[in-house]
């Protein structure tokens, strides 16, 4: 019987960055020669997202459980999907890990098992599991035979950390509808909520730690670029692209309770004038 992952295998490789994204923006900025290796990162993190969202929870533990299969080929030199044939070009680049494309998995689980973090420290290792692993790689991608400088590194982590808390924080209403919780339940409690029963806190508490949540993140983003000296911001010009279209993105979701489902976008033209602009600033 063949695998619903191989047998669905067709996708593009851009299917992380479809145009118009924000990661497409950042891909957009790449070095032509690093582009597809950076589309196909992004296609891997598409590919694990789509799998936790699946709607029968024992398929998205059979595509999981494929992946890692995947992985560990992909680690042996035989990638049989063609997302991982392509990240082949990791390889070659110097600050190369194969392990963070594990830790990417081990998030996806957490994820399925909708965990929840009783400490800061404790949603911080997830963090890097689901988006500060990858950023890892991208920022390598960039380097390609150059060594990550330790700012480098760090920026990345941060970047991860402070880009999936943007997407949470936009997400909270949706993700709570399916079970998941992505604050520490220690601050929500300090918050004086009880985190087994957020709708029936009361508005002006909820919004309360969600804006005290914002400006924390609003805080990481500030804080980023300081990491890198002016060269690596030139190397690094895709990641500082993420960053200040998450920050415009950041400061449009609606908080107001009760919280609205829908997803917040910003305008393709505010997207295309924030990377063009931070691209060159950074070039």
């Amino acid at each position: 019987m063949s695998d619903p992952v191989v047998a669905s295998a067709g996708a593009p490789l851009q299917r992380g960055t479809p145009p118009g994204s924000l990661r497409y923006f950042s891909a957009l900025f790449a070095p032509p020669e690093r582009r597809a290796l950076l589309e196909s990162l992004y296609a891997f993190e598409a590919e694990l997202r789509d799998t936790v969202s699946s709607a029968s929870h024992e398929v998205a533990h059979t595509r999981l459980q494929w992946w890692r299969g995947e992985v560990d080929r992909y680690v042996g030199g035989r990638p049989q999907h063609p997302v991982t044939v392509a990240l082949l070009g990791l390889r070659d680049c110097a600050g190369h890990d194969p392990g963070l494309l594990h830790e990417l998995l081990t998030a996806a689980d957490l994820d399925l098992a909708r965990m929840t973090y009783a400490t800061r420290s404790e949603l911080e290792a997830y963090l890097f599991r689901a988006a500060g692993s990858l950023q890892t790689l991208a920022a390598a991608v960039l380097a390609g035979a150059r060594p990550l400088g330790d700012g480098e590194r760090e920026f990345a982590r941060r970047l991860g950390s402070a880009v999936r808390q943007c997407e949470a924080l936009r997400d909270f209403a949706f993700d709570r509808a399916r079970g998941r919780l992505y604050l520490p339940l220690d601050e929500i409690e300090r918050a004086g909520l009880d985190p087994t029963d957020l709708d029936a806190a009361a508005p002006e508490r909820l919004q309360g730690m969600l804006e005290g949540w914002r400006a924390q993140v609003r805080m990481s983003f500030d804080d980023l670029l300081p990491l890198l000296t002016p060269e690596e911001r030139s190397a690094q010009r895709p990641g500082l692209v993420l960053c200040a279209l998450h920050q415009r993105l950041l400061e449009r979701v609606d908080l107001r309770v009760p919280l609205r489902a829908e997803r917040t976008e910003l305008p393709p033209w505010r997207r295309l004038w924030t990377a063009w602009t931070t691209a060159v600033r950074h070039a």
